[in-house]
């Protein structure tokens, strides 16, 4: 096959939103030559990450294994950091949770930008899109069926855990109620809803694989150094995308430029092309000031504890006798009945529903080895793990050099305000009583303690806020949702343009201007459905 001179479209990352958009943009017009460059691997024929029991996900051969700068609110501890280094990016590493999110977090950022299609209602069409839901009968003005995205619940595959009632009757004990159908992809995730899956018979579905890529030509193990721009017009008139640079010199030559390298290395890519504040240092000629470029990061912090259980030989936990976890579904997905999502004040005053934060709660019914302490697979302990879902604090990502090779610079920023400490301090006490409490069927009958890492004694109801802060401090991690460092409305238009250039793009996390509440993917996944639809119409 001969390459043309001047590609249609550059997609610049082939990860959720690179592989999702060059499809759909395809799939409109097969006319199109789209060229979709890659730095990691095609790995679809990779049998050792299908199946959630792989060892090989996250922190793995195809992952970026970031680390961050030391955070001065986490002990000055380096928190790892992931993102998917192959074809078919998060979607190769991540645990596979299909979760939207609240309609109200759509909605903020439709109003940040002025533009209603980033509203839930906007985006619904785009989110049903690209499913195909399990249950046809389950809200189906709110879900899509024949999409690219099989999403599974719980209990579509027939794993039902031995704790599930237990646990549901647990949080009705603190007033917290199952949502209409369990379903927390609706708009509403306030109560406990079931997990899904964007698994298919409990296989991993790698974006690049069910978003066909048929007609798109594809380079992989491929670095982009930079985009190459050109002066449009009169001097001070900016700036004209006509392609790329690869790390060993290589131009392409396009009519349009996407880069959906995610929320780190897209601005690395735009900083390292001129596009930014403060390159000079680097030694890169400054073309387009930006200086919104990287800021703005947001990330959503999480936290294991393991929970020892009263009488083991009752075998509610994985690593027990219990002759149910040899039935082949309970392979399928992650060792999980349900996402409960709370509110909580973000500040001890108390607050309105709009000065709220989200903590999502969530029981797994197996230790995690690589945590502090390390629990052994013998039915003894659960382990409960939450999320904050909406933080104040906001990071920054910078680059230390103008080599593309060398990895961006990830500062989160995490726990940086009294808001966010104070609504760990509130969920931390709110898990302690739901699992170890005197009020739940779970803290009278089925868990004896924490099982806490050496420096600490257990958890407990009425913990101090010091203890609190402590054990956050040298516990919590990444959920590896990284979004926001591209901001809509600061970095790109509404859409998708990169402001003071022409013909270039931004698609994929890294323009989320608000806080997402969920796990990122599924808003991904809508994010580049619309994309496809909003760059394609630039050229009509």
């Amino acid at each position: 096959m001969s390459w043309p001179e001047v590609w249609d479209y550059i997609v610049v990352g082939g990860g959720i939103a690179g592989s999702v958009v060059s499809s759909r943009l395809r799939e409109q017009d097969p006319s199109l030559k789209i060229l979709l460059i890659e730095a990691g691997p095609d790995v679809s024929e990779r049998t050792d990450i299908t199946y959630v029991n792989s060892t090989n996900l996250i922190m793995g051969d195809f992952d970026y294994n970031y680390q961050t700068v030391p955070q001065a609110n986490m002990g000055n501890r380096q928190i790892g950091n992931s993102g998917g280094r192959a074809l078919g990016g998060g979607s190769v590493i991540n645990t596979g949770g299909w979760i939207r999110g609240p309609s109200s977090d759509y909605d903020l950022w439709a109003d940040t930008v002025a533009d209603q299609r980033w509203s839930y209602a906007g985006q619904l069409p785009y989110f049903r899109k690209s499913e195909d839901w399990c249950d046809p009968k389950q809200n189906p003005d709110q879900h899509g069926l024949g999409g690219p995205i099989y999403a599974a619940s719980i209990s579509s595959t027939g794993r039902k855990y031995p704790l599930r009632e237990k646990v549901l009757e647990s949080w009705r004990q603190l007033g917290v109620d199952p949502l209409p159908e369990l379903d927390a992809n609706a708009g509403r995730i306030l109560g406990v809803g079931e997990l899904y899956e964007n698994r298919r018979d409990g296989k991993r579905q790698i974006a690049s694989s069910v978003y066909s890529l048929a007609g798109v030509t594809v380079l992989t193990e491929t670095v982009v150094e930079s985009v190459i721009l050109s002066a449009e017009g009169e001097k001070g008139a900016g700036m004209q995308a006509t392609g790329v640079r690869l790390a060993n010199g290589t131009e392409y030559r396009a009519k349009r430029v996407i880069l959906s390298a995610g929320a780190y290395r897209t601005p690395q890519l735009l900083m390292l092309s001129g596009i930014g504040g403060d390159l000079a240092a680097h030694g890169i000629e400054q073309k387009v000031d930006l200086p919104e470029v990287g800021k703005n990061l947001a990330d959503h912090v999480m936290f294991y504890m393991f929970w020892r259980l009263k009488d083991p030989k009752q075998s509610y936990a994985l690593g027990s006798d219990n002759p149910l976890f040899t039935e082949p579904q309970f392979g399928l997905g992650n060792a999980n009945d349900f996402l409960v999502s709370t509110a909580v004040p973000t500040s001890a005053e108390g607050a309105n529903e709009d000065t709220a934060a989200v903590m999502e709660n969530f029981i797994l019914y197996m230790p995690l080895p690589s945590m502090d302490p390390v629990i052994p697979m013998d039915g003894t302990h659960i382990t409960t793990v939450m999320v904050s879902l909406h933080p104040t604090s906001r990071g920054r990502v910078t680059i230390s050099s103008a080599d593309a090779q060398a990895p961006p610079v990830i500062d989160p920023n995490y726990l940086s305000t009294e808001s966010d400490r104070h609504v760990w301090r509130a969920s931390l006490r709110r898990m302690a009583a739901l699992v170890a409490g005197d009020g739940t069927t779970l803290g009278r009958e089925i868990v004896e303690s924490e099982t806490p890492p050496s420096a600490f004694t257990p958890m407990s109801v009425d913990a101090d806020d010091a203890y609190l802060d402590a054990r956050v401090a040298a516990g919590a991690i990444s959920t590896y949702h990284g979004h926001g460092t591209c901001a809509m409305g600061k970095v790109v238009d509404s859409s998708l343009r990169v402001k003071g250039v022409s013909g270039l793009y931004a698609v994929d996390a890294s323009v989320i201007p608000v806080v997402i509440g969920a796990h990122i993917q599924a808003a991904v996944y809508a994010l580049a459905e619309q994309a496809a639809v909003i760059v394609a119409g630039d050229d009509q």
